[in-house]
C-alpha cells in the first residue's frame, strides 16, 4: 500500500536542512502513532544533495491553526506543502490524482523595508521554488518518483501576504498522479 500523504512529506523533506526537519518531530514517544519513528529515521537519513540551506521552516499540513503558528514564528524562508482534493479511479493505472500546492515564502516586514527589498525577496523565493520544480522534473525519470508524475505545465503565482499570514513569495500548483496498488 502506498502512503500518499506521508510520501509527499518524505519527498519534499529532501530540500530541508536536517536541523529544520528535526523541528517537525516533537511528538512525545507515548503518543506517537505506529510508523512515526520510521518516518523520522528515513527523512533524517536523506542525502544532502538537494538541501536548500535558506529554508528554515518546513510545513506539510492542512491544519489551519498549526500552519498559522508555524508561519508566524518563522524567521527565514518557509517551504509549505499543501495537499488538496484527490480524484480516485481504481479501474485505470495512475488513477489517483492529487492537487498539490508548494510554496516558498518569507515574512514581509512592514518596518525597515522598501519595494526594492521586497523585489529581491520575491526573486529569491522564486529561485528557491524553481530549484524544487526543476528537481521534481528531473526526478520523474528516477525509480523513486516513477509513480508520481507531475503534470506540466506547473502553474506558479505570487502569494499575497494578506492571505498568507504576512508572508509573501510564490506558490506552484500542480497535479500529482499515482498508481495505488490495493
Amino acid at each position: 500500500m502506498k502512503d500518499l500523504i506521508i510520501d509527499i512529506f518524505k519527498y519534499f523533506a529532501k530540500f530541508v536542512p536536517k536541523s529544520v526537519l528535526e523541528k517537525n518531530f516533537v511528538q512525545p514517544a507515548p503518543s506517537r502513532y505506529a510508523g512515526y519513528d520510521m518516518i523520522r529515521s528515513e527523512v533524517i537519513a536523506l542525502p544532502p544533495a538537494n538541501i536548500l540551506p535558506e529554508v528554515d521552516t518546513f510545513i506539510v499540513s492542512i491544519n489551519e491553526n498549526f500552519v498559522s503558528e508555524r508561519m508566524k514564528n518563522a524567521i527565514g524562508y518557509i517551504l509549505f506543502v499543501e495537499y488538496g482534493h484527490m480524484t480516485v479511479d481504481h479501474t485505470i493505472p495512475e488513477g489517483i490524482n492529487e492537487l498539490l500546492a508548494v510554496s516558498i515564502v518569507r515574512k514581509f516586514s512592514d518596518t525597515n523595508n522598501d519595494s526594492i527589498n521586497e523585489l529581491i525577496q520575491m526573486d529569491k523565493c522564486f529561485e528557491l521554488l524553481d530549484t524544487i520544480l526543476q528537481t521534481m522534473t528531473t526526478d520523474q525519470s528516477e525509480l523513486g518518483f516513477c509513480d508520481a508524475l507531475v503534470t506540466m505545465p506547473i502553474k506558479v503565482e505570487p502569494v499575497a501576504p494578506e492571505l498568507f499570514y504576512g508572508c509573501g513569495g510564490w506558490v506552484a500548483k500542480f497535479k500529482k498522479t499515482n498508481t495505488k496498488i490495493i
